[in-house]
């Protein structure tokens, strides 16, 4: 099957992003971004990016907008998920690839968003497939997010930082590892391969 990036534009492209989100992670009515915020999205500088078939239909999106740390801008992303039944296509990584694009024909150079460290899958293509980094950890960082895979647990976050020019991101996308850190870790920790499966298989462990 064939797949087309580009830019969300209409009110029904930018409407299917809520509906996805739905159905590709289960969130409750409150914990879904609405129509408004994507409209707004593409009216100060930010971008919303989706992932169509041949037919046109919306399978996957990603979100972002403008975002300042003093006077460095940068885009922070505000989510990317793509539906189950379209899932290890390359997709997720065409989207993101897109992103940067369009990031850099915007002169911004970084792209930030947050993950779930427990989420082994997300944690690999952050750091190994795009080279982003983490170096901020945020406490239950949304609170208890009602939703499918969440199950009311506590919504800690790593916040990844994507440097768009850097030569660690250049090796990531060119296929190959980025090179192992300088430093001994201070501390490893041992996580679950497919925590999603878990929490929905037995939530109150």
């Amino acid at each position: 099957m064939s797949y087309v990036i580009r830019p969300c534009e209409t009110l029904d492209e930018l409407g299917a992003c809520v509906t996805l989100q739905k159905q590709i992670w289960g969130y409750a009515d409150q914990e879904v971004y609405p129509l408004r915020l994507f409209v707004t999205l593409t009216q100060i500088g930010g971008r919303v990016l989706g992932a169509f078939t041949a037919q046109g239909e919306l399978v996957g999106f990603v979100a972002s907008m403008p975002a300042w740390h003093g006077r460095r801008r940068y885009y922070h992303s505000l989510s990317m998920g793509v539906l189950p039944a379209h899932e290890n296509r390359g997709l997720g990584r065409a989207l993101k690839l897109e992103q940067r694009k369009a990031a850099l024909r915007a002169g911004i150079d970084s792209i930030e968003w947050t993950y779930d460290p427990l989420r082994a899958k997300n944690a690999f293509f952050n750091i190994q497939r795009l080279g982003a980094i983490a170096r901020r950890y945020l406490p239950d960082h949304y609170g208890r997010v009602q939703s499918r895979l969440q199950q009311d647990l506590p919504s800690d976050r790593l916040v990844a930082e994507w440097w768009l020019k850097s030569p660690r991101v250049k090796r990531a996308l060119a296929g190959k590892a980025p090179r192992a850190a300088k430093h001994k870790p201070a501390a490893e920790v041992s996580i679950p391969t497919d925590f999603s499966s878990l929490v929905q298989a037995r939530p109150a462990e």
